[in-house]
């Protein structure tokens, strides 16, 4: 599923008239050819292309999907060469690194409509942004702990971090420490920053930077909890910290059944997905503007409010 899982659906066909966008050609069977591509955790990625496949199930009206999984920068920018030239609309979830937005201005300059979902990219190489507010969503996290720990004396959280290759993690960031420094000063912020985004990474700079802190919460920005839990375990705090980290996945949602963790911040897939469509469709009738954005609401999930919002 990871690589080569995709999604297709067959309608009537469409030409754009907003000259802002190239013509829209005429895909297999007469449908806009749209390609996805989603570079993220695994378990992220596999929600991310089941969202697509359900919303596929249900009718794309004159769209053929095609979406795709990721596994390195590299695989992403032979894949944003590929289906991209392939395809009438181009959408990602990826990095946003020079070399990735290169690529997509090289898209943009051949008329070629391209969305970021979930993660924003650089307003000049996308028309669109579709996802959350992710500087509301670090702000909402920074309130939580804020207001647990205000009464507190030498309150401190963690905040798990890595290089901001995702934009979204970057302005998640932003919106936790200004909220933090505006509201609740008091509270002092450790860093744990990883090399990488991965289960062994993270672990290992969680446990060099845990070690004998009596943090009070922590805040994980980026997508991997496995290696987390797992240095939270074996550290020996004097109380259970708060735990507040993003992303309703196959990963995460045993976690926060079983109360590992706290607090989930976390958009609808769903309407991320509905979103798109009606991107697409807005550029036959001319209603898509360039350098749009499109937010679905952020949403606090608890084990408490979890059934009635996973879906996988």
């Amino acid at each position: 599923m990871m690589n080569h899982n995709h999604s297709n659906a067959k309608d009537s066909s469409w030409t754009s008239d907003n000259s802002s966008f190239r013509s829209v050609a005429r895909g297999t069977n007469g449908a806009t050819r749209c390609s996805i591509v989603v570079q993220t955790n695994a378990a992220f990625a596999r929600s991310m292309l089941d969202a697509i496949r359900r919303f596929v199930k249900k009718g794309f009206h004159g769209v053929s999907i095609h979406a795709v999984a990721s596994e390195s920068d590299e695989e992403t920018l032979g894949l944003i060469g590929t289906l991209g030239h392939q395809s009438d609309v181009f959408a990602l979830l990826a990095k946003n690194t020079e070399r990735v937005k290169a690529a997509l201005l090289n898209l943009r300059c051949l008329g070629i409509p391209v969305i970021a979902l979930v993660s924003d990219l650089d307003a000049s190489v996308r028309s669109a942004y579709i996802g959350g507010d992710n500087r509301a969503a670090g702000q909402l996290a920074g309130f939580i702990f804020g207001r647990s720990m205000e009464r507190e004396f030498g309150a401190q959280v963690a905040i798990v971090a890595c290089n901001f290759a995702y934009r979204c993690w970057e302005d998640r960031e932003i919106g936790f420490r200004s909220l933090l420094r505006q509201r609740f000063p008091q509270v002092n912020i450790v860093e744990v920053v990883t090399e990488s985004d991965s289960p062994q990474a993270t672990c290992e700079a969680a446990l060099r930077m845990l070690n004998g802190r009596a943090v009070g919460g922590i805040y994980n920005l980026v997508g991997e909890n496995l290696g987390l839990t797992q240095a939270i375990r074996e550290v020996r705090f004097p109380r259970r910290p708060l735990y507040i980290t993003h992303g309703l996945d196959e990963a995460t949602e045993p976690l926060l059944r079983a109360g590992v963790i706290d607090f989930l911040i976390t958009e609808s897939l769903e309407s991320i997905v509905n979103a798109a469509e009606r991107f697409v469709i807005g550029l036959r009738t001319g209603a898509t503007q360039h350098g749009e954005v499109n937010l679905v609401p952020i949403e606090l999930i608890s084990k408490f409010n979890l059934q009635s919002r996973t879906v996988f």
